[in-house]
């Protein structure tokens, strides 16, 4: 014989249900949407054929370029990539260095915030014949280029980072004789890791950005050499396969570095829900 119900699973049922649900529209609506368009702009080309081919591709011809030719297009972000990872680990390691040495010392800061400000603000394109002539026409020049991208946003999230401490620990190892080194491990650093994470965020995505603009100079490689090559040859199915694959590569290291987040600091998305 069958339990009756109460009204009050039957409450706690419907609303688990409606969770379930908000949770499944969350989650999927925004590729329910990026589909979306994407049916609604290769049906509106098709019939109207605005606009023009020869100026933006159609969906389908631009993902079947992709499949075709994956390896070719792979091969290229490869190097992209490699770029990119050097300027990331430099960039990312420089800033925390720098970061942690101006919150212990107030008079770097004042010295650092104005280059490192005056430095991000130059455009990349602007900057990137400088570099050049300074490392050579060779990876160097690229991954500085990443270097620099990744730098200030990193420099910036970790100060802030550091210094968002409570002032009740910082007594308490105070009142226990802790150094500045037992007092940065225990404390500074896991107070800065939502921080660091938000920096990276921003950080991994550009370095990738950075490494391609770099590529618009000289290049013999890369998905910026590739870019360019399209441009000339003007072939805008390859330009936007190339757009493509650039894109997707840097979506899945954003949402890698959130997904890496959400395992090392559960306790951020308790808190960001409640």
């Amino acid at each position: 014989m069958a339990e009756a119900t109460t009204p009050l699973d039957r409450s706690v049922a419907g609303k688990t249900r409606r969770s379930t649900i908000r949770h499944m529209v969350q989650r999927f609506l925004p590729w329910i949407l990026i589909l979306a368009f994407f049916i609604l702009w290769q049906v509106g080309q098709t019939i109207t054929n605005y606009p023009p081919e020869f100026i933006v591709p159609r969906p389908v011809d631009v993902l079947r370029y992709t499949v075709e030719n994956a390896a070719f297009l792979l091969e290229h972000l490869g190097v992209t990539l490699l770029e990119a990872v050097a300027g990331f680990l430099l960039g990312t390691t420089t800033a925390i260095a720098l970061a942690i040495a101006s919150v212990y010392n107030e008079h770097l800061e004042r010295i650092i915030m104005p280059f490192a400000l005056a430095l991000r603000s130059i455009p990349l394109i602007a900057i990137t014949p400088v570099l050049i002539l300074l490392f050579g026409l060779g990876w160097q020049s690229k991954v500085a280029v990443a270097t620099i991208v990744v730098f200030f946003p990193t420099l910036v999230n970790m100060i802030v980072g550091l210094r968002s401490v409570d002032p009740r620990l910082l007594e308490l190892l105070h009142v226990l004789d802790a150094n500045w080194r037992q007092e940065l491990m225990r404390v500074r650093l896991p107070s800065s890791a939502p921080s660091f994470f938000a920096a990276i965020k921003i950080a991994v995505p550009s370095s990738i950005l950075g490494a391609a603009v770099a590529e618009w100079i000289n290049a013999s490689a890369g998905i910026g050499y590739l870019i360019i090559l399209a441009t000339y040859q003007f072939d805008p199915v390859m330009l936007y396969a190339t757009m493509l694959v650039t894109t997707l590569v840097s979506a899945l290291a954003f949402y890698a570095v959130v997904r890496l987040e959400s395992l090392l600091l559960p306790w951020r998305k308790h808190v960001s829900r409640t």
